[in-house]
């Protein structure tokens, strides 16, 4: 006799198409590939890249626009142009509870992620590593580099692309996708216009990376969990009540 299984299946939900452009477009501004102050490219040529209509496109933006993450410009100078981190009021209203979400999710993955680089990274993986972390000392090495406002967003994507890195150093799609989708959110909560960075803003990058290319699972693992954990207390004392 066949039993029948006690629980149903869930029903189809479809996602509309502005709603996945929203969400790529989210991303990648939070990820810094679009620093505050750039324009995206121009609609015609961003709906192609998307392969979306323009009408499509333009739901998103109206969105973005409402949560003041981009402001949309008309006229012959115009365009569509990121705001300042803090400017407009969606960003703003993000809660802790939203930011210490975001950092246990960062830590159950990331340190799972650089256990399997450890074990898993090429070389090709270390070179990139290596050149990313260069420009991370570029940008954050000196005082006058870290009190440059415009080092800011430059450090905020490299950094990024470190950590992306590693996940990518892992070979596991699904570490890669939710490594991206944590980073591209982490400065949500905060209701601060940042024109400077920490003085140890690159702390522990180096040892996560040295750890890596050891092939030492267990230290890198223990480095990445304390590397996020240690961000999160700085995260959370930004926080806006």
């Amino acid at each position: 006799m066949v039993r029948r299984a006690s629980r149903s299946i869930e029903p189809v939900r479809v996602t509309a198409a502005a709603d996945v452009v929203l969400e790529q477009l989210r991303r990648a501004i939070g990820l810094g590939r679009f620093a505050p102050g750039d324009k995206l490219p121009p609609e015609r040529s961003l709906a192609q890249q998307l392969g979306v209509s323009r009408t499509t496109l333009r739901s998103a933006l109206r969105v973005l626009a409402r949560e003041g993450v981009v402001e949309i410009l008309r006229g012959a100078y115009g365009g569509i142009v990121v705001r300042s981190r803090g400017a407009g009021g969606g960003e703003a209203r993000q809660t802790r509870e939203d930011m210490e979400n975001t950092f246990a999710f960062r830590l159950a993955n990331e340190r799972a992620a650089a256990r399997l680089a450890a074990a898993r990274r090429t070389a090709a993986d270390i070179r990139r590593l290596r050149a990313i972390l260069e420009t991370m000392d570029g940008l954050s090495g000196t005082a006058t580099a870290r009190n440059n406002p415009d080092n800011v967003p430059r450090f905020v994507a490299a950094d990024a692309e470190f950590h992306l890195a590693i996940a990518r150093a892992a070979r596991h799609p699904l570490f890669e996708d939710a490594v991206e989708r944590a980073l591209a959110r982490r400065y949500l909560p905060f209701g601060t216009v940042f024109v400077a960075l920490h003085d140890d803003a690159n702390h522990g990058h180096a040892e996560i990376l040295a750890a890596i290319e050891a092939g030492a699972e267990n230290r890198a693992e223990r480095l990445m969990a304390a590397h996020v954990e240690r961000n999160y207390r700085i995260a959370r004392g930004l926080v806006r009540q």
